[in-house]
């Protein structure tokens, strides 16, 4: 595999490259946590205004983003600056929710629904706030420290957050039932989620095995650079021109009228031999990564959305709603690093433990680890297999 060593940005926006080269430079952090943040900003902000119709599939932009490296390393400040337009229209979300509530209380004439608050993120992880948040418009989780996410996670694993969680990053529709609320019915959820860990927190975080063998980790894109920049004291400043251009960046997007992508000829070429490619490194590789190889086929299409919309406007092949050959060239080259990204996380979670488990050994360590309380048509949907395969695999016996 070739070893992609950074994300390329340099045929984005030179505006764009700006903001990277700036933060970079004022918060001496890796190129790719700035990358990153700002790919899933753009993604929030257009949601489901932007989509991509291959010719077989659709797909929105939505993508989940964790960052690796080190207390110190400045991972937090860069990605709190790049959100702050979302924090921005979050507070006159909650502005406006409240202004609404005291018409009504004023109205008392009549019975007016109550209104929604319209925030675009989360940072209460639990099942009910994703859903019911998740019931109105797309969202975001932003989390500094994504292990406490995973562990709010694990707190709610039999309410079925994790195959639920699996079923909003594929955007299919789902119902929710409870028990004091009226059900609740998520049209192709969209949810980004933007978050960071540190390298020793990585295994007890990622390595719980329902998380490596349902495909949760493997939809995850890695940020995990090989040297961290040493960062020294400095009195650097981000340029005066950088926030407003970045925030009045974020909220035109915000105003974008719908568009559906398409693949021109050569870009649906690069992409195909892309897809294949991963295909053959499915026959030799393990689950673990296969599921790797399988989401990245997705996630190549998602980052391609995000990528025209910051692409360089001046070049004369640029076409509104036509990905070129050139932007999906772009994208794989990205897709190699995160892929380099990912088998250097399953290194470090798997121990070479769970190297060459069969499903079926995979299925059961799950089971198991939840004394056997797992709901195995759930287990089954995530993992996209029949109810009596899983059955099978988990009462099997273990050679003696």
């Amino acid at each position: 595999m070739i070893n992609q060593q950074c994300l390329p940005f340099e045929c984005l926006q030179v505006e764009i490259q700006d903001i990277i080269k700036n933060f970079v430079d004022v918060y001496q952090c890796d190129a790719d946590i700035v990358i990153t943040t700002i790919y899933t900003i753009v993604s929030i902000a257009v949601n489901k205004s932007i989509k991509l119709f291959d010719g077989k599939y659709t797909n929105y932009p939505s993508m989940w983003i964790c960052h690796v490296a080190p207390s110190g390393s400045n991972k937090s400040a860069p990605v709190k600056m790049l959100y702050k337009p979302i924090n921005e229209l979050n507070e006159e979300a909650v502005m406006a929710y409240y202004e609404e509530l005291r018409n009504n209380d004023r109205d008392d004439g009549n019975n007016k629904p109550k209104p929604i608050c319209k925030k675009l993120s989360l940072t209460d992880t639990t099942p009910e706030a994703i859903y019911k948040a998740l019931s109105f418009m797309p969202q975001m989780i932003y989390r500094d420290e994504i292990k406490g996410m995973i562990d709010d996670f694990d707190r709610y694993n039999r309410s079925g957050i994790i195959s639920n969680m699996l079923s909003i990053w594929d955007s299919t529709s789902f119902c929710i039932d409870r028990k004091t609320e009226d059900p609740a019915f998520i049209r192709e959820p969209f949810l980004d989620i933007l978050g960071g860990i540190q390298p020793g927190l990585l295994k007890s975080t990622f390595g719980n095995p329902q998380l490596m063998v349902s495909g949760f980790n493997q939809r995850i894109l890695f940020v995990y650079p090989d040297k961290v920049p040493v960062t020294y004291y400095s009195d650097k400043q981000l340029s005066e021109a950088v926030m407003p251009y970045w925030t009045d960046f974020v909220r035109g997007l915000m105003e974008i009228k719908p568009i559906t992508l398409s693949l021109s000829p050569e870009a649906k070429d690069f992409y195909c031999t892309y897809y294949n490619m991963l295909q053959d490194k499915k026959s030799t590789a393990d689950d673990y990564m296969q599921y790797v190889y399988s989401k990245l086929q997705i996630i190549i299409l998602r980052w391609t959305i995000v990528t025209h919309l910051l692409w360089e406007k001046t070049f004369d092949y640029y076409q509104k709603d036509i990905i070129s050959g050139d932007e999906m060239i772009h994208s794989v080259q990205c897709m190699l690093y995160f892929e380099s990204a990912a088998e250097k996380v399953y290194q470090e979670i798997s121990g070479g433990m769970y190297q060459g488990y069969t499903k079926e050994q995979s299925l059961k360590i799950i089971y198991n680890t939840y004394g056997g309380e797992v709901n195995l048509q759930k287990l089954a949907d995530a993992l996209g297999c029949s109810r009596q395969y899983v059955s099978k695999a988990v009462n099997k016996k273990d050679p003696s």
